[in-house]
């Protein structure tokens, strides 16, 4: 890479550079214009049940009536104030109607949980189309920033999502997401640290560590207005201080 030092801010203020050892980035890390390719959506063969997945345009708008109204309800009553006959009831629809699009509450409950991931996984994928360079401290902040808007723009699906998480299929879901968020952000950023004199292993643990101090400052409960700006601001510093810290490990070194 043609990089010669790799800049940071110390806990004081001042600007240092990292001195940085000659080390090529692998080629398969990178697409051909320099970024990181979208990766597929990883919820594949994590349920138990099938999804239906509508066609007609009718049908469609049925179906996000229903699962519109179980997200309401389950916000408002809890998950065991719900009732498939008051989704159906919420929703406009004759009682039978929703089993035609769900053979039960948990499949609804499910549905909203993957797409719900799926729109967050959206989030990420942009966020990370970037490889690191010198920026990484705006490219991170960047990240954590769009996932805590995310969040907080979607926090009445709380309740659902910590009910499926519990559940046999969230967790299976879950650690099949976490370990997904991890490669990604692996990849994001093993060019540059690379290029910094960290171990692929060393690379490992800061993404595996930086992952897990962001669910949790912000993904273990949900976000409120109020606290937006500082939930992203500790954690940004959480994660900025581990990637420094192995920073100032090999200047040192």
């Amino acid at each position: 890479m043609g990089l010669r030092g790799l800049t940071y801010t110390d806990r004081s203020g001042c600007a240092k550079v990292n001195e940085m050892v000659t080390t090529s980035a692998p080629n398969d890390l990178i697409a051909a214009d320099g970024g990181l390719p979208p990766d597929p959506f990883p919820l594949i063969n994590w349920r138990t049940d099938a999804r239906h997945e509508p066609k007609q345009e009718r049908s469609i708008a049925t179906r996000k009536l229903i699962l519109d109204a179980a997200r309401s309800l389950a916000n408002e009553n809890g998950i065991n104030g719900v009732t498939m006959q008051l989704v159906s009831q919420r929703a406009g629809i004759a009682s039978g109607t929703a089993y035609q699009f769900f053979d039960d509450l948990e499949c609804v409950y499910r549905d909203i949980y993957e797409e719900w991931y799926r729109d967050w996984w959206s989030v990420i994928l942009m966020h990370t189309s970037e490889i690191w360079t010198e920026r990484w401290e705006e490219q991170l902040k960047g990240l954590i920033t769009g996932s805590c808007k995310f969040l907080l723009k979607h926090a009445d699906l709380w309740t659902v999502i910590r009910h499926v998480d519990a559940t046999a299929e969230g967790r299976v879901a879950a650690p099949m997401m976490l370990a997904a968020q991890i490669d990604r952000n692996i990849r994001c950023s093993s060019p540059l640290l690379l290029a910094a004199g960290l171990s692929t292993e060393e690379i490992a643990f800061v993404c595996r560590a930086n992952i897990y101090t962001a669910r949790g400052h912000h993904i273990f409960t949900a976000l409120a207005s109020s606290t937006l700006s500082d939930v992203i601001e500790g954690s940004f510093a959480a994660q900025r201080a581990i990637i420094v810290e192995y920073l100032r490990r090999h200047n040192a070194a």
